[in-house]
């Protein structure tokens, strides 16, 4: 498939950032500019069907189900690889499959608090007190 060519005009903390990562990988800048671009375009930006039919069962639990929801947690797993991929991205940049890995993770973290969010603001409507968990978000 032949390629396309984009001339862009990026601000100088930009262009620095972009770079200092095209040393770090050993690349030059026109092909880190191409991948970073490539990941980022390729990153879902939005909320899939399947999750948001989720969000709409959490209306059918009891009391109990939605308790246990609220106080669900990102896997410890999860959270050590976020971590150390947000920490290696400062320090070192991270490569495209490493940054597609970090917004995978970022989303399932996210889709989790989404998760509790919801389940805590039914509990309220159905008119059992929260400000426990709310403190504690």
């Amino acid at each position: 498939m032949p390629r396309s060519t984009v001339t862009l005009d990026l601000p100088p903390e930009v262009y620095n950032q972009l770079r200092q990562r095209a040393q770090q990988h050993q690349r030059g800048l026109e092909e880190e500019a191409s991948l970073v671009l490539g990941a980022a375009v390729n990153t879902p930006t939005v909320v899939p069907a399947d999750f948001e039919t989720v969000l709409d069962t959490l209306t059918t639990l009891d009391d109990d189900a939605l308790q246990q929801v609220s106080h669900s947690q990102p896997t410890v797993e999860d959270g050590i690889l976020l971590h150390a991929l947000v920490d290696k991205r400062r320090r070192l940049g991270l490569t495209v499959i490493e940054e597609q890995w970090l917004a995978e993770l970022g989303e399932r973290h996210d889709r989790v608090m989404v998760l509790r969010a919801k389940a805590v603001s039914l509990l309220h409507q159905r008119g059992i007190d929260v400000s426990e968990r709310v403190a504690r978000a």
